[in-house]
């Protein structure tokens, strides 16, 4: 099994900027890259929010993780 990528404290303080500086338009942009980039992870985040009480909150947190495995993957393959 292949190791996820190290998210660091940098990566985690750009995203938490990111998404206070526009967090609507950050939201709104990440939400439609991931539908067209990995429909799969979008239908299971979806389908793992109806059951949720906060759908909303587990739907954005589902997509802040996957946003930062990406970011973490990128700064690895640049090394």
């Amino acid at each position: 099994m292949p190791m996820l990528p190290v998210v660091t404290e940098d990566i985690i303080t750009m995203l938490r900027s990111e998404l206070e500086a526009s967090s609507e338009d950050w939201k709104r942009a990440l939400v439609q890259r991931i539908r067209e980039d990995n429909p799969e992870v979008n239908t299971l985040l979806l389908e793992a929010a109806k059951a949720a009480d906060d759908p909303k909150s587990l739907i954005l947190g589902g997509y802040l993780v996957y946003c930062a495995l990406e970011v973490a993957e990128h700064a690895e393959e640049s090394l």
